[in-house]
C-alpha cells in the first residue's frame, strides 16, 4: 500500500473507531519508527526527564512537525509526565502567514505561541560583508526563542536538527574551518538559562519528509529572498555525502557514530609546556 492509499485508510478508520489525531497517525510505519528513534535518542541522551517543560521551534518545515508530533505522542507512552508547547517565530514578512498552523495545532489540542521578531529587518540592518545570512537568521531566531522560554519557564527548547544535519556541521568544520565540532544532542547554552535538545539525533532527513506527508500539515517557507542558498557550503556538502552514499551506504550513520567515538589519543594533543625547556 503506498503512502496515499495508507493515508485514506487511516483517515477512514478514524472515522469509523474515533481514534485521536496523534493515536491514528501512529499506525502508520514511518511515525512508528520516526516516534521509536525519537525514544531512543530521548533515553540514550537523557533528552527530557520527569516534570520537564519542553517547548518546540515549530518553524513550520517538515522537520519541526514530525519532532512535535513524535513527542506529543510519546508523552502518551512515556513512563514520566512533561509539558509540551509549540512556539513559531514569525520573521516578520507579509507572506509568512502562520494561521493554517494555528489552525491545526488547535485542532489537535497542542498549545502554540507566536512570538513575533522582525528577523527579515535584523538582517538587512545587521548583516556584515561576507556572512552567511542564514546563519545569522538562524542565531537571531535563537536568541528570540532562549528569550522567550526562559520568561515563560520553559527548560527544555527541542529544535529539529536531524542526522543528516549533524553530520553536515561536521563536515562543515572538518573542512571550512579547521575543526572537529559538530552538534550535541543535549546543550546548556552559554548563559545557563537555557538546554537545547535535539531529539531527531537519529532520524534522517528523508523519513521527516515522509511522515510531514503522512500527517498533511501545512509547510511555510522562511520567505525571505535568501531562502534555499544553493550555492551555500551546506548545500555542497550534502551534495558530496549523497555522491559518497553511492559507494558507502552507511557513510552517514558511520559519521555520526564517529561524533560518539573519539580517540583523543589519537589526535593532536599539543602539551601545554615546552619539554625541551631545560630549568637552571
Amino acid at each position: 500500500m503506498d503512502i496515499g492509499a495508507e493515508s485514506l485508510y487511516i483517515e477512514e478508520l478514524t472515522k469509523r473507531k474515533g481514534l485521536s489525531c496523534v493515536d491514528r497517525f501512529m499506525r502508520h510505519a514511518h511515525l512508528r519508527q520516526l516516534t521509536r528513534l525519537v525514544g531512543k535518542a530521548i533515553g540514550d541522551f537523557d533528552l527530557i526527564r520527569d516534570g520537564d517543560r519542553v517547548l518546540v521551534a515549530l518553524s513550520g518545515g517538515k522537520d519541526s512537525w514530525s519532532l512535535l508530533y513524535a513527542l506529543q505522542h510519546l508523552r502518551t507512552k512515556a513512563p514520566i509526565t512533561y509539558d509540551l508547547a509549540a512556539v513559531t517565530v514569525h520573521p516578520g514578512t507579509v507572506e509568512f502567514d502562520t494561521s493554517a498552523v494555528e489552525q491545526r495545532l488547535a485542532q489537535d489540542g497542542i498549545p502554540h505561541h507566536v512570538v513575533h521578531g522582525n528577523i527579515v529587518r535584523l538582517v538587512d540592518e545587521k548583516l556584515t560583508e561576507g556572512t552567511n545570512p542564514c546563519s545569522f537568521c538562524s542565531r537571531l531566531r535563537r536568541g528570540f526563542l532562549y528569550t522567550y522560554a526562559s520568561s515563560e519557564g520553559w527548560n527544555k527548547i527541542a529544535l529539529g536538527h536531524h542526522l543528516d544535519d549533524f553530520v553536515e556541521t561536521l563536515m562543515l568544520n572538518l573542512f571550512f574551518n579547521g575543526s572537529i565540532k559538530g552538534m550535541s544532542p543535549h546543550l546548556v547554552s552559554d548563559d545557563g538559562r537555557n538546554t537545547v535538545i535535539r531529539p531527531l539525533v537519529y532520524v534522517r532527513e528523508t523519513l521527516t519528509r515522509e511522515c510531514a506527508g503522512v500527517l498533511s500539515v501545512p509547510i511555510l517557507g522562511c520567505y525571505c529572498d535568501c531562502r534555499g542558498m544553493k550555492g551555500s557550503r551546506r548545500h555542497w556538502v550534502k551534495a558530496l555525502l549523497d555522491k559518497i552514499e553511492k559507494d558507502i551506504p552507511d557513510v552517514r550513520s558511520n559519521l555520526l557514530g564517529a561524533m560518539g567515538r573519539v580517540r583523543q589519543r589519537h589526535l593532536l594533543n599539543r602539551v601545554k609546556e615546552d619539554p625541551w625547556k631545560t630549568t637552571s
